[in-house]
């Protein structure tokens, strides 16, 4: 008796591994496939894109428990019995690709999603030739032709293969019943904005992002929409003019970021951002089945280089000037300007409008009739009907006058309220200042919001410096905000708010 005890126990700590994993993998879970498409090829093929759920990926790619899944392709012919409508259920002594290698020779109908590159929306292509299915051809005038897909994990539970199956995808058909149809124009790329950034060796790129409307994910679902930069350096022409290639993302994927490293490119001797003006503009690229291309409007365009918008700047604010500059941020009157020169109220005015504009994606029509009689700037009118600014009195702007840090603080606290009247204002918990007592009153609570976001910085003692009290002060300039330092307020309050 002792004897037959203790060989059980053997047996069972033999099993229990193997039992315990089996258990694990009973928990898996497998969500249905995101979508399944189908299109003709140029060669009587057809291509099945098939999209995948972010879990799916996740599954995959845990690097403590990866799991291996196979993807199960079944078809039907008209109003005809799926080809495959195997059931996975219980314990089997023939794993998924044993079995279809014995039933099926003439297409792999399933295989290891793991093996399989995907592009940035988890999407990828496979190719059907009729010969595959048993066909001579596909005869989508008098056929229809439907597709389904699932997710198959197989596990060892000590007995034989056991199976965790999916729900099948939503049916893809195309032919003579079908509905689906490639699109046969593009939405052109959103909010387009770029920066210059470094690698570690020190070599520049061009690093860019963008929003891709709805319409175009969807249409990337139906077949594959590739992500373009149209370039050109200066006064030349474009790249998409003049025979020189667009940039892509590898293998002509959609994405919504991009990074260019010129130094490769041919034609692009070397990036010198300090003697060059670089402009770029996306858009979405698409292959239609009879060989045409569609491409989408352009975007934006995108203005990087020192001479689009400085002639001179203090090292520290180089880094936030390009990013202004990505953004769009950098408006017309201070451009090839002195950036370490004070910013005046027409200045700051063209600013804080064009970050309101870029921001809020709105643009505001001048106010009318225009109440001052010392400016006619159009920027200004639309800074002052949206509530950014207002005049030294009801007839005068005062233009060329030069704006305190208070002054800024207010302006900008004006213009986020004009873009999300809808935010958290509170201020609760935000300590004073040391020098409290020579911030204005009306300028209290912009200078606390600034400090609180990190739009507008103190000195490293705490001190907001809001403007010149003493005649010492106002000859050295204390308090006054320059070109550079508004436009860094300006890049951290769209990085705040958008």
């Amino acid at each position: 008796m002792l004897k037959k005890t203790i060989s059980l126990m053997i047996c069972l700590i033999l099993l229990w591994p193997g039992l315990a994993y089996a258990n694990e993998y009973r928990s898996v879970t497998l969500d249905q496939p995101s979508g399944l498409s189908v299109r003709p090829g140029d060669g009587g093929e057809l291509f099945l894109r098939l999209t995948q759920p972010d879990s799916i990926m996740e599954l995959m790619n845990d690097e403590e428990d990866e799991i291996w899944l196979l993807y199960e392709l079944d078809w039907k012919i008209n109003d005809g019995p799926w080809k495959f409508n195997k059931s996975w259920n219980g314990t089997s002594d023939v794993g998924v690709m044993e079995y279809y290698e014995t039933a099926y020779d003439r297409f792999a109908v399933c295989g290891y999603l793991n093996n399989i590159g995907s592009d940035e929306r988890n999407a990828f292509d496979i190719f059907v030739f009729p010969e595959f299915l048993g066909l001579e051809d596909f005869d989508l005038q008098n056929n229809t032709y439907s597709y389904r897909y699932r997710y198959v994990f197989e596990y060892d539970d000590g007995e034989g293969y056991s199976f965790v199956v999916s729900p099948y995808s939503e049916i893809a058909s195309i032919g003579k019943a079908s509905s689906a149809q490639i699109p046969s124009s593009l939405e052109s790329p959103k909010n387009l904005s770029g920066e210059l950034k470094k690698h570690e060796n020190g070599q520049p790129y061009f690093h860019f992002t963008c929003t891709i409307p709805d319409s175009i994910e969807a249409a990337n679902k139906q077949t594959r929409i590739a992500t373009k930069v149209d370039w050109k350096i200066g006064s030349g022409k474009w790249a998409s003019e003049s025979g020189n290639m667009p940039f892509e993302k590898a293998d002509n994927m959609l994405s919504d970021d991009l990074d260019v490293n010129p130094i490769d490119e041919g034609g692009w001797a070397e990036v010198n951002i300090e003697q060059n003006t670089y402009y770029f503009r996306m858009y979405f690229e698409m292959q239609k089945p009879d060989g045409s291309v569609v491409r989408s409007p352009f975007s934006n365009v995108v203005e990087l280089g020192t001479p689009a918008y400085y002639s001179n700047a203090n090292s520290w604010a180089v880094a936030e000037l390009d990013k202004a500059a990505g953004y769009g941020l950098i408006p017309d009157i201070l451009k090839g300007a002195d950036m370490t020169r004070p910013i005046t109220r027409e200045e700051f005015a063209e600013l804080a409008i064009l970050l309101y504009e870029k921001t809020s994606g709105k643009t505001i029509a001048p106010v009318s009739p225009n109440p001052f009689a010392d400016t006619n700037n159009t920027r200004i009118l639309q800074a002052f009907a949206v509530g950014i600014t207002a005049g030294t009195s009801d007839t005068t702007f005062s233009p060329k006058v030069l704006i305190n840090r208070e002054q800024c603080a207010a302006m900008l606290f004006r213009t986020i309220k004009a873009i999300a009247p809808g935010a958290d204002y509170s201020l609760a918990g935000i300590a004073n200042f040391p020098d409290q007592k020579y911030i204005s009153s009306w300028a209290v609570e912009a200078t606390k919001y600034m400090a609180k976001k990190g739009i507008i910085k103190g000195d490293t003692d705490g001190n907001f410096m809001p403007k010149a009290i003493t005649t010492a002060q106002e000859a050295a300039g204390y308090g006054m905000a320059s070109r550079e330092a508004a436009v860094m307020m300006a890049v951290r309050t769209h990085e705040t708010v958008r």
